[in-house]
């Protein structure tokens, strides 16, 4: 086919187009104006003096109401081609942590070839998809352009302070400008559909926290699978000593430095955690206190899992009650940690459900091993929710329940555990990870060697990075 056929086969259907474009905008209008404040006393103030004008018959006046018709005219039809040929794009982060700033990218670029955009504003709309969460309310976005030239683009930020949890969604998107005058406000409407999840608001785990994790591993029953390749953590370099195995030789330290070095590594002591949230809430009259346990007890699970998936070498799992009581575990990643805090983000409280429903819904070999911390909101006999268990039986209930730990936020037994955050969650994971590993080491008694001061010039056996709270979640997730 040639080129002279092929053109009028593309204006058809640029004419179709068109065509369907008017309709839809006649069906549902996207252009709009409003008289402004402003615009409002200006009319009137013209309209005085039009009829002053015809009851006094004064041309001065008449001609004075003529000059002022000049600006709301201009402002009618002068405004408007403004808003042609534009195109904004809204950059949004795929998460953030409730209380982190949030920071939202405006792009409006100016499609127009020689006519620059002046004076436009961008306003957005973010509401909460579940509306249940305390404290979920939308907010409003707007920016300001000064100017945007023809065949340009300009940039502009939006920050401010991240909702509550949940999972939120950008409505539509309204560009709008008061040029040239500012009587007359244009504005057009563009779909822009978008979300973001707002994962819980993080907090910091006490001194007690890792302690009641040392008194379950001691007090623990059975045997843990063997997965001592796992459980080691390397930490520094020590000189070579007789006995040690090749493999561990540090050889490019060793040969800047003119002696064996060998990696040096910690037992990792240990075992699989198991974290159970019952968000539970009166169906009726549910008071503010037991609102705010609720959360409490959410925010504190997503810190616990924040902080266990920075260690490699263990299995973490988090369930939670209700109608559909469910779980999810794997072995702890950055990954897992962004499909748990996503969960902990849409978890609704919840009148139904109760522990022994999710006791059966857990994998066998967790129930079997992990350390078990029940986060409640009500007050829970462990031993009758074993009970009724339809998997556990009589003996094998009763170990269950004496390896539960019971912790009811309710009755603030979450607060000498966990406190909240007066920074923000990036510079609390930037700091997170020598202060745990300083915790753990003060706790369990163990004494090791000091860092060599050259092993971080190489880059080996650097500790995890910290966790990003930025768009880019890195290669192993989601």
């Amino acid at each position: 086919m040639s080129a002279n056929e092929r053109t009028p086969g593309r204006r058809r259907r640029g004419r179709i187009a068109r065509m369907a474009r008017g309709l839809l905008g006649a069906l549902g209008p996207t252009e709009r104006s409003i008289l402004t404040r402003e615009g409002f006393f200006y009319f009137i103030l013209s309209l005085a003096l039009l009829v002053a004008g015809l009851i006094q018959q004064v041309n001065l006046i008449l001609l004075v109401f003529t000059l002022a018709a000049g600006p709301f005219l201009a402002s009618i039809f002068g405004g408007r081609p403004m808003l042609r040929r534009l195109t904004v794009v809204r950059r949004v982060p795929a998460y953030v942590f409730s209380g982190d700033p949030l920071v939202l990218d405006y792009v409006l670029e100016n499609g127009r070839r020689w006519y620059a955009a002046l004076a436009l504003f961008v306003e957005d709309s973010l509401t909460p998809v579940d509306r249940t969460v305390p404290g979920a309310t939308g907010l409003m976005p707007r920016i300001f352009f000064p100017r945007v030239p023809g065949r340009d683009r300009r940039r502009q930020q939006w920050k401010s302070v991240s909702p509550e949890r949940g999972r939120y969604r950008f409505r539509d998107l309204d560009i709008g400008t008061r040029s040239p005058f500012g009587i007359v406000e244009h504005r057009v409407t563009i779909s822009l559909a978008d979300q973001i999840v707002v994962y819980p608001r993080i907090g910091q785990l006490t001194r007690r926290w890792f302690l009641i994790q040392r008194q379950a591993t001691e007090n623990r029953r059975g045997q843990r699978h063997d997965r001592s390749a796992q459980q080691m953590e390397y930490h520094g370099l020590r000189d070579y000593r007789s006995g040690d195995s090749p493999r561990w030789i540090h050889w490019r330290t060793s040969a800047r430095r003119g002696e064996l070095m060998v990696k040096e590594f910690e037992q990792q002591n240990e075992q699989d955690l198991a974290i159970l949230v019952d968000p539970w809430l009166p169906r009726t009259k549910a008071t503010p206190e037991q609102r705010e346990a609720v959360e409490q007890a959410i925010s504190f699970a997503a810190t616990v899992c924040l902080d266990t998936c920075r260690h490699q070498g263990r299995r973490l799992l988090l369930g939670w009650t209700g109608p559909a009581p469910g779980a999810r575990h794997g072995p702890a990643s950055v990954k897992l940690l962004h499909e748990l805090l996503e969960q902990l983000a849409m978890l609704r409280a919840t009148s139904e459900g109760n522990l022994a429903e999710l006791l059966d819904a857990l994998p066998p070999a967790l129930l079997r091993e992990a350390i078990i911390i029940v986060v409640s909101t009500r007050p829970l006999n462990l031993l009758e929710e074993a009970e009724k268990s339809r998997r556990l039986t009589g003996t094998a209930a009763r170990g269950i329940a004496g390896r539960i730990s019971l912790l009811n936020a309710a009755q603030g037994d979450l607060v000498p555990l966990f406190q909240p955050a007066e920074n923000t969650t990036r510079n609390i994971l930037q700091h997170r990870l020598s202060s745990a590993i300083q915790e753990r080491r003060s706790i369990y008694g163990e004494h090791h060697h000091e860092a060599a001061t050259g092993a971080g010039a190489d880059g080996d056996g650097r500790p995890d990075e910290p966790v990003p709270d930025g768009t880019d979640r890195g290669g192993d997730t989601p």
